[in-house]
């Protein structure tokens, strides 16, 4: 088993996903991220058993920090889940946000809620910590929350002992609003955030770009990760910058956050 690292930065698979798919494509993946510098990964976008990503985990010294789930696995037996992340030796999960027919309307937001309430204490139980990560239609203002917007809403009405946050920094700024306000606001309950910058094109089309690269107050977001004690830093990027090797992408965002102090 590999030992926790003396890091807080990590990569999240997902953003490799075209380089995962195989135990074999896993193994080089792993292999290039030790070789930036990289020692955690998020699993994520990879379909393979858990056993077999362990496997790979181990043999390269990897450690992993969190997962990201489907929202389909809360909504059954969660054995499944639970035998997932003991595989992977991994005690935070997180879902990437519900599918159509859980959001849009208050009616369909408070089941939300109502979901992660009840399964949320059974994982931890289980040792295992459940997250929700935003993207920016959760900071729509629908009839019947009160004048919230629904990610307010979610994180007003869930327990936040049992009930984690995954702010994705991108998609906070995406939905008009302020990382490090939500950073504090999730004070001690946000283990893992996710860190995603974003740039305007030539175009004046938003773009996914490297950290440090584009318009977000990293020293800013660093700070407030620092003083409310979040673990994780997963650096995600969705797609890849225009004629740049995702990959390379990753080096620098890793070599940026190394560069202002994070280790």
């Amino acid at each position: 088993m590999t030992n926790l690292p003396d890091t807080r930065i990590a990569a999240i698979l997902y953003t490799l996903r075209d380089y995962c798919q195989t135990e074999s494509d896993l193994d080089k993946t792993l292999d290039r991220l030790c070789g930036i510098g990289y020692q955690a990964v998020q699993v994520s976008g990879c379909p393979l058993e858990a056993e077999v990503i362990r496997r790979q985990l181990d043999k390269h010294g990897v450690f992993c920090c969190g997962t990201h789930i489907g929202f389909d696995k809360l909504t059954g037996n969660l054995q499944p889940l639970i035998d997932y992340q003991r595989a992977l030796g991994c005690d935070f999960a997180a879902t990437g946000g519900p599918p159509e027919e859980w959001r849009g309307t208050a009616e369909r937001v408070q089941a939300t809620v109502d979901l992660f309430n009840r399964v949320a204490p059974e994982l931890k139980a289980a040792g295992i910590r459940l997250a929700y990560h935003n993207h920016h239609f959760e900071f729509r203002k629908l009839e019947g929350l009160g004048g919230k917007t629904v990610l307010d809403y979610f994180y007003a009405n869930t327990d936040p002992e049992t009930v984690c946050g995954e702010i994705d920094t991108h998609w906070v700024v995406r939905g008009g609003t302020d990382p490090v306000g939500w950073i504090k606001r999730l004070a001690g309950r946000m283990p893992v955030i996710h860190f995603k910058d974003f740039t305007v094109m030539e175009d004046n089309t938003p773009a996914y770009c490297e950290i440090g690269m584009g318009n977000l107050d990293w020293p800013a977001i660093v700070a407030a990760c620092e003083e409310t004690g979040v673990r994780w830093y997963s650096i995600e990027q969705d797609n890849p910058f225009p004629g740049r090797d995702i990959f390379d992408s990753l080096k620098l965002s890793f070599d940026y956050l190394r560069s202002i102090g994070v280790h």
